[in-house]
């Protein structure tokens, strides 16, 4: 998964001034938690449900871990392993590190 964000020049939000760099670093910060907030509540990147476990999947899921809900997780550490991999002035990258 990649994300990559380009705004245009120079902005400045309210009185704070940011330095290009540090207004893509904030970005890409925003952009991280609504990823992971909007796949822990089992949404895709259009808004929609995420496809349906498979019936078997969902079983083991349930007995194991309590829930069969469709949400990418298991341990939590692919969503926690989404971070900046690339930033310059313009632009922000996500990926998994």
């Amino acid at each position: 998964m990649s994300i990559r964000l380009t705004p245009p020049g120079g902005l400045n939000l309210g009185r704070t001034k940011f330095s290009n760099r540090a207004l893509m670093r904030e970005i890409g910060l925003l952009v991280r938690q609504q990823v992971i907030r909007r796949t822990i509540s089992g949404r895709d990147e259009d808004g929609g449900p995420f496809r349906a476990y498979s019936p078997s999947y969902r079983r083991q899921k349930s007995r194991e871990l309590g829930a069969g809900t469709v949400n990418l997780q298991v341990s939590g550490q692919m969503l926690n392993a989404i971070a900046i991999v690339d930033i310059d002035d313009d632009s922000v990258t996500l990926g998994f590190k």
